[in-house]
């Protein structure tokens, strides 16, 4: 019995490791915050501090997983796995939230259940849990029912997630599917018709024989003036400290590459070094193989050394745009009179050290307290800096100067008033001090700034009316003549044809249009045309050709899977709605900028 519950001890364990990082925003750091001031912190939600550790072994594991994935982890992949990263654990921390809120507690007798009716996959396949290869539900149970092993350590894994599964409960355990709905949903993945169609367009037309008057502009500004609502805008001047490496960082980044060489030069492999050292992660994974190149394949300073290496030669640090390089030719062979060359490398990136980023954010502390004293720009002009302007924005602009800090840079803005001087601002590869320059009120433009736009507007609007116009007269043409494909020859237009089709498809040719659809399965009678259909791509006469209506019996079959199929669908629509507003109304601070400084991007 005691080696059973060794064994048992440890395969429960093994599992609660597994889990760990899943739940660890759960488990770990959560506090609520009193400075001002979060050192080691990445998020502060609805008051609740989330601490940095916490977050990057989420990211770490989810890193992991990706490697398993793919060959290639670059710069723009692991930034969507932190992003993702982020959000999953703000998703957990809002749900966990919510769970304490609404008192949601999961029971002893929940748990045993639920542990009973779903072993965990990894306790299914442990060997003392299995009679002739085969899981023995017996031999589970009784492990089970004994209170000498420490189920407890499961439970406490599985209890979050059955904490989230009661609060989803809750929040989708109304939501219903009727009879109507599912039969509108079959209908409308399964009734297809066919039809042929000519389509008058408005570009036809030309806009200089279009005509719009004066009061027609006026009368269109006054009615739509909703169209030409300004927000609130701001504009901020700026000067920026680059987080570029010094010189010292660049010494120590080739002195690194000098050390690694005499490792070399020593006996170790140069293949096995690069696994370990070279920060080319593409080439690193494969022993620091590069394959065969030609000339002007490869940056001129790195291929003009490598080229000028005999085979088995390594070079002294090379220094290219990438950092510093230790080359090997492994062979070198001639193609078509074109020399190439095998090699392989390790590469240690010049980046700003730690000492370099906090010399800058100095720097950057000393110019806010100047600029505080003596004025923004006056401060600048004696530092020598660049003072850099936004455009106006509004409140939902994206600022392409700050990139990260758009968030920040907007708030700063639209709560302070014009002279404001901001705090010191971090991003991934600057820091920013801001100054509120420029601050407009909300109000309606000018008509004499948006005079050509409705101008546009109103034409465009005319060129669709003509087109109606001129498609009306074909169409009452068709009726009198009764022949879609004469009278469409007479007026110079193409008849085309559709495939059999159902609401549900895309109809690329229409451009998808509602308005089309809409109007062919209003058809009934083979040969019926339909009048003229206007659609924001042009204006429409269908003839109708043939319909598939749906079998009853076909339907009778699919029904209860359909409802099902369709209740989760508007389950997770439900919930996701809900968590949407969640979020929207929560109060999340977040300072992952902050912390990023020194982070590998990979």
């Amino acid at each position: 019995m005691m080696n059973l519950m060794r064994k048992l001890t440890r395969h429960i364990l093994w599992i609660v490791i597994a889990a760990f990082v899943g739940t660890i925003v759960f488990a770990w750091g959560m506090r609520f915050s009193a400075g001002k001031r979060k050192v080691g912190v990445v998020a502060t939600i609805n008051g609740q501090d989330i601490q940095w550790q916490n977050f990057m072994q989420m990211y770490e594991q989810n890193l992991a997983m990706a490697r398993e994935q793919y060959d290639d982890i670059d710069e723009n992949l692991a930034e969507r796995i932190r992003d993702n990263t982020w959000e999953n654990m703000v998703y957990q921390v809002l749900l966990n939230q919510e769970i304490k809120k609404r008192n949601i507690e999961i029971s002893g007798k929940e748990l045993y259940e639920f542990l009973k009716r779903f072993p965990p996959a990894e306790l299914r396949q442990a060997e003392i849990f299995q009679t002739e290869g085969k899981f023995d539900s017996l031999k589970y149970l009784q492990a089970l029912a004994d209170p000498r092993i420490p189920w407890g350590q499961i439970e406490a894994m599985i209890r979050p997630q059955l904490e989230v599964t009661k609060l989803q409960e809750q929040i989708i355990g109304l939501v219903r599917i009727t009879d109507e709905e599912v039969k509108r949903n079959y209908i409308s993945d399964n009734e297809k018709v066919q039809v042929k169609y000519i389509q008058v367009l408005p570009d036809e037309f030309k806009p200089q024989d279009i005509q719009v008057t004066e009061d027609e502009i006026e009368n269109y500004y006054q009615s739509h003036q909703e169209e030409f609502q300004l927000e609130e805008r701001a504009q901020l001047a700026y000067v920026k400290f680059e987080k570029k490496p010094s010189s010292d960082d660049d010494i120590k980044a080739k002195t690194e590459l000098v050390e690694i060489k005499e490792l070399v030069n020593e006996g170790e492999d140069f293949g096995d070094l690069a696994l370990e050292y070279s920060q080319d992660l593409g080439s690193a994974e494969n022993f620091g193989d590069l394959g065969w190149f030609g000339k002007g394949e490869m940056v001129k300073t790195f291929e003009d050394v490598a080229f000028s290496l005999d085979e088995g030669e390594i070079s002294e640090p090379v220094k290219t745009k990438y950092g510093w390089h230790l080359i090997k030719v492994i062979e070198k062979k001639k193609e078509k009179e074109e020399t190439k060359v095998h090699a392989s490398h390790i590469l240690i990136k010049v980046v700003p050290s730690e000492e370099t980023i906090e010399i800058l954010r100095a720097k950057a502390e000393s110019f806010l307290d100047g600029a505080r004293e003596l004025g923004f720009e006056k401060q600048a002009e004696e530092d020598s800096l660049e003072v850099s302007s936004t455009n106006l924005f509004d409140r939902n602009s994206l600022i392409p100067q700050f990139a990260r800090i758009s968030d920040q840079a907007l708030d700063f803005a639209f709560e302070n008033e014009v002279e404001e001087i901001s705090e010191v601002y971090e991003s991934e590869n600057d820091f920013f001090v801001l100054k509120l320059v420029n601050k407009q009120p909300s109000k309606i433009s000018p008509l004499v700034e948006v005079k050509a736009r409705i101008k546009n507007i109103l034409t465009n609007q005319k060129k669709s009316d003509l087109a109606h116009l001129e498609a009306e007269k074909i169409y009452n043409e068709m009726k009198s003549e009764q022949s879609f494909e004469k009278t469409a020859l007479k007026f110079g237009k193409e008849t085309s044809q559709t495939e059999m089709f159902s609401r549900n498809d895309y109809l690329a040719e229409v451009k998808n249009s509602p308005e089309f659809k809409g109007a062919a399965f209003a058809l009934t009678q083979k040969g019926q045309i339909s009048p003229p259909v206007k659609s924001d791509n042009g204006t429409y006469i269908l003839k109708f050709v043939s319909r598939e209506e749906i079998i009853e019996e076909d339907f009778s079959a699919v029904k209860d899977s359909l409802t099902n199929q369709l209740l989760m669908q508007k389950q997770n629509q439900v919930f996701s709605q809900w968590y949407t507003h969640l979020k929207e109304n929560a109060k999340i601070e977040d300072f992952r900028e902050r912390q990023y400084q020194q982070q590998a991007p990979y």
